[in-house]
């Protein structure tokens, strides 16, 4: 923010089903990826980290991502990749408001909780035809390396999807 002042930065977490997106719970905004609260067409870009690997329908969360965001506007996205598999695999499911697990439960570390993330998908290169479906014009991978910044070697996918 210090940095950017002449554009509005907001930042949030997934805080738990129980809250409705946009509340503010102990000084962090919640939002639900599948169930954003800003109105269509507002924001200038998205930047996502390691999130959608974490949504029971990611479908509908880069859908959702979409409705918000400005024509030509972008979504960046960093997502745990299986560069080495052409089909994405659904580990668990929500079914009737229930997990249904297909795999062995996978987590992944959570800034907010202690116990970690469940794993819904690991995605693969048909991740790029979910966000064409999702109704993005362009999508791409790009690979993001700088020492400067604290992202050296091998480098760092990123996912980028323009409305």
């Amino acid at each position: 923010k210090a940095t950017f002042r002449n554009h509005l930065i907001i930042g949030s977490e997934y805080l738990g089903k129980e809250y409705v997106s946009g509340a503010i719970i102990k000084d962090i905004r919640h939002e639900n990826v599948e169930n954003l609260s800003f109105i269509d067409n507002t924001l200038d870009l998205i930047v996502s980290n390691d999130v959608f690997e974490h949504v029971p329908n990611p479908l509908k969360a880069f859908a959702e991502c979409k409705r918000v965001l400005k024509s030509g506007a972008v979504m960046l996205t960093t997502i745990p990749f299986h560069s080495d598999s052409d089909i994405s695999v659904t580990r668990v499911e929500m079914v009737n408001g229930h997990l249904k697990h297909i795999l062995p439960p996978a987590y992944h570390g959570n800034p907010v909780s202690a116990a970690g993330s469940l794993v819904f998908t690991d995605f693969a290169w048909d991740i790029l035809e979910c966000m064409h479906s999702a109704g993005f014009s362009d999508v791409c991978v790009e690979i993001y390396d700088s020492a400067e910044f604290g992202h050296p070697g091998g480098g760092q996918i990123v996912f980028r999807s323009t409305k």
